[in-house]
């Protein structure tokens, strides 16, 4: 499933996948605006997803990775998704 921004933007919602399969995911939704760094240590979710930061011209909203705790990615990523919308 994925939601949208009205930009044509679809990004993967983070729902029956792995935090690797949808960072994965991600880059390819975000493939036409800029080039983003591949997951490579779970464990640093955080600072990965903060290079998304850098769409914020797109999100107005733009969860704080850092405001999550690390076993919360789940819960980022899909407000991380509902910004997109």
């Amino acid at each position: 499933m994925t939601g949208g921004l009205n930009t044509g933007l679809s990004v993967t919602w983070p729902v029956g996948i792995t935090l690797e399969e949808w960072a994965d995911a991600l880059i390819t939704d975000f493939s036409s605006f800029g080039a983003y760094s591949p997951l490579t240590d779970p464990d640093k979710w955080q600072d990965w997803a903060s290079q998304y930061n850098r769409a914020t011209n797109l999100i107005e909203d733009f969860p704080d990775p850092y405001g999550f705790d690390k076993t919360e990615w789940r819960e980022w990523a899909e407000r991380f998704v509902q910004s997109t919308l």
